[in-house]
């Protein structure tokens, strides 16, 4: 359940857990992550009505962000506020357009994550996050899923690339085939790779570390399976 922030009212100290933003309502993060925190939002009109978000931080211009109407899956947007606040509001044309937002990350209250162990799958049903502890060696975090659909995962790990980010939001069951990094196509925006395919494994050498994941998968979707493997 997520609890209604009403218009024109501000929730000055959210903590990421899910709410839902009337039209003109708002929440402020007073402090982000210095690292990626994954923000998903979804339009919950039962009307064709679009949707559209503005973010702040610290003194930044609003960045504004379209909410389709009537999907059956989260957005996702994923950045390095850098410590910063973090304020959403939304800002859509229609006043029956209420907006689910909820953020994503390693120590982020409004979600807690259940135990991810080396070498045990486990099942992750829609908006459902693990998170685990790496061992100084390479590693394996393999996900899978039992039918075609389309299924959508998030991973928070590792050290940070040159614009902050250590996020990676993986497709399975793409229409778009196997992208992600060289020699593969380039992913679509927002999208660290996608696969053809039911599974797909990301290797890595984060030393001992922690690494989180979650489920963002459409409601439509099955439970995804997340495997942790020493190699």
């Amino acid at each position: 359940m997520s609890d209604l922030v009403p218009a024109g009212t501000v929730n000055a100290a959210w903590n990421g857990q899910p709410q839902t933003l009337a039209v003109r309502g708002n929440v402020t993060m007073p402090q982000t992550p210095n690292g990626s925190l994954i923000v998903g939002y979804f339009n919950q009109s039962q009307q064709n009505n679009a949707g559209r978000l503005a973010l702040t931080s610290g003194g930044s211009d609003p960045t504004f962000v379209p909410v389709p109407a009537l999907a059956r899956m989260i957005s996702i947007l994923t950045a390095n506020w850098r410590a910063n606040n973090l304020n959403i509001t939304n800002v859509s044309t229609n006043a029956a357009t209420p907006i689910l937002v909820q953020a994503y990350g390693p120590g982020i209250p409004g979600m807690q994550p259940g135990t991810l162990t080396i070498g045990t799958p486990v099942q992750l049903a829609m908006r459902q996050a693990v998170q685990g502890t790496t061992t100084p060696n390479w590693m394996q975090l393999e996900f899978s899923s039992s039918t075609s659909n389309l299924e959508v995962v998030a991973v928070v790990g590792g050290p940070q690339d040159q614009s902050g980010n250590n996020a990676y939001v993986i497709a399975l069951n793409a229409s778009g085939g196997d992208t992600g990094p060289p020699p593969l196509p380039p992913p679509p925006a927002g999208f660290y790779a996608t696969a053809g395919g039911n599974k797909y494994a990301l290797p890595f050498n984060w030393g001992a570390a922690t690494v989180y994941a979650v489920n963002l998968s459409p409601k439509t979707a099955s439970p995804v399976t997340a495997l942790l493997q020493s190699l």
